[in-house]
């Protein structure tokens, strides 16, 4: 019998263990169900025992099913395979399996295991503990997706991307089930498609290759192969795509690009530029992970909560069937923001006998995004944030998913849009605007923010994501509520602009004068005259005012 001094010290000797785990390891998030066990099989029989990652197994069974996974998988691999009953240390080379009947959390380095109680823990286990993975471990995690019924994984493994993590899934026609891996391709977040037993390999490929290419931030210290190369990059989304990135925050979009290279273990940029020459998909791909166009139904749901119960009542105050209230959500992705305050605005519409109108301006650059939010049509895993009466009062049940009901739709207009260069919307009550403007520079951001303040209604709001906030033009708004980024306008007085000291002196030819007065007003029109006008306006005028001009186009 040991003495209690020997089982201090023992406790102790594991408590320093576990202090000694690394903490710059990758955390594997592998989602599965119905044909998952053979899927695991195969794929932990490619896994080296030294890999130096980590793996979480999440097998969506039914929960009276008596689940041997543990012990299965310890048969096909010299890796220690755990079975999570309590609060467990993350640590690289060990593999953790849940039983069907439980879900996964994690906090900091470690994983707990509790009973399935919410709804959308029994029907989207995979995709919430993917979620909570990429919170935790950001660009270490990784997320793969096996075969499997359903939908569960595809929302989950977006959040990765939007953390800058990677994402693996089981080609299709090999997968004994294929709809998971289907769903999963279908957000076109999917970074490689690969045979069970290719991905082990691909994965520590990309490990390998984390941090063996690094983009120099400073272009005055950027080798000039480098520069060329990234000019080219640029160029060639450019005239592909349509986009310029020129606004963006540089170290988010060279950090986006290295994660390309990783994911094709490609040696340098200069070879990243010639793949993109060489691959036509992998600019969309690129163009993808740059744009990140992830969302979900009641982001944040405390946010939400606030809106529902303290923002969404005083926008509709003192508004009769007469008036309307005016929302834009700029930078919709693929529309659940936009559903979710639409289902808020119904709500309290059918508390008020005289309720005003609703329209709802949900705008993105991503054409593909835009084009899913139009249809309203969602997963039953998209759909696991909404509750089970909202499902039912403001959804119907289509096939293998949801969607959205007529009157809901019909309250918001989806449009292809890009604040930073097109004319804003106006007369507004609310902007979201949530998780975008930390991808532009500072410039842009406050000329976005003094945009979105032209758009608003005097002492209206401004929601933002948990990471934005208005600090750089605290002259144009108020915190409204600061925990949940929720900001209001201030009513200014007109701002005084820069005058050009000297007046440009225009010069006509005897030609002009000679013109009849109708040809030369076509000329003017047509001509350098109404171009030299345009120049004048956009360099001299105020901002407010260049805006104004375009502003009855979006009204």
């Amino acid at each position: 019998m040991k003495k209690k001094g020997n089982d201090k010290t023992e406790k102790v000797k594991a408590a320093e263990q576990l202090q000694q785990i690394p903490t710059d390891f990758l955390v594997v998030g592998i989602g599965a169900s119905a044909g998952g066990v053979h899927a695991l099989r195969d794929f932990f029989r490619q896994v080296p025992s030294d890999s130096f990652i980590a793996f979480v197994v999440v097998l969506h069974l039914s929960p009276d099913h008596d689940s041997e996974l543990a012990s299965i998988l310890q048969m096909e691999t010299e890796m220690p395979v755990v079975q999570v009953i309590e609060r467990t240390k993350i640590a690289p080379d060990h593999i953790y399996v849940i039983s069907p009947s439980c879900h996964l959390t994690m906090d900091e380095s470690y994983i707990s295991v509790a009973a399935n109680q919410d709804f959308e823990d029994r029907r989207a286990p995979v995709d919430i503990f993917l979620r909570t993975l990429a919170d935790h471990y950001g660009p270490r995690a990784i997320s793969v997706i096996l075969s499997g019924t359903g939908a569960n994984g595809s929302m989950g493994l977006k959040r990765i991307k939007e953390r800058g993590g990677a994402t693996f899934v089981q080609n299709p026609r090999q997968a004994e089930f294929n709809e998971m891996p289907r769903n999963a391709i279908a957000t076109e977040l999917v970074d490689e498609v690969l045979n069970v037993e290719d991905i082990p390999a691909r994965i520590v490929a990309y490990r390998n290759s984390i941090g063996s290419v690094q983009i120099i931030e400073e272009v005055q210290r950027r080798p000039e192969l480098q520069q060329q190369a990234l000019r080219d990059i640029f160029t060639q989304l450019r005239v592909r795509t349509g986009h310029d990135f020129s606004n963006y925050k540089r170290p988010t979009l060279l950090r986006r690009i290295e994660r390309r290279i990783n994911v094709h273990s490609l040696p340098d940029l200069p070879s990243y530029a010639v793949y993109l020459h060489e691959h036509l998909d992998e600019t969309h791909a690129l163009l993808k992970d740059l744009l990140i166009s992830v969302t979900n139904f009641f982001r944040d749901s405390k946010a939400f909560k606030a809106l529902e119960e303290d923002v969404i009542p005083k926008i509709f105050a003192g508004k009769t069937a007469v008036d309307q209230v005016r929302i834009w959500v700029a930078g919709c992705a693929t529309g659940e923001e936009a559903y979710s305050l639409a289902i808020l605005c119904a709500e309290q519409a059918l508390s008020i006998i005289d309720a005003p109108k609703v329209q709802i301006f949900a705008t993105d650059i991503d054409e593909s995004a835009i084009a899913v939010a139009r249809e309203g049509f969602y997963s039953l895993n998209d759909a696991a944030d909404v509750s089970v009466d909202r499902l039912r009062r403001f959804f119907t049940r289509d096939g293998d998913g949801y969607r959205v009901r007529r009157e809901i739709r019909e309250m918001i207009l989806f449009a292809n849009h890009n604040f930073l260069n097109d004319p804003p919307f106006s007369k507004l009550d609310l902007i979201t605007c949530r998780n975008v403007l930390i991808y532009l520079n500072s410039t842009a951001q406050e000329r976005v923010i003094e945009t979105f303040h032209f758009a608003l209604r005097p002492k209206k709001f401004l929601f933002l994501g948990t990471s934005e906030s208005v600090d750089s033009a605290s002259d144009l708004y108020t915190a409204y509520n600061r925990d949940y980024h929720i900001f209001q306008t201030r009513e200014i007085t007109l701002r005084s602009y820069p005058v050009p000291d000297t007046v440009p002196q225009f010069q006509f030819s005897k030609n002009d004068l000679l013109q009849k007065p109708e040809e030369r007003e076509n000329r003017i029109r047509r001509g350098s005259f109404g171009e030299l006008h345009q120049k004048m306006l956009e360099q001299y005028a105020p901002h407010r005012w260049s805006l104004m001009k375009n502003t009855i186009l979006c009204t």
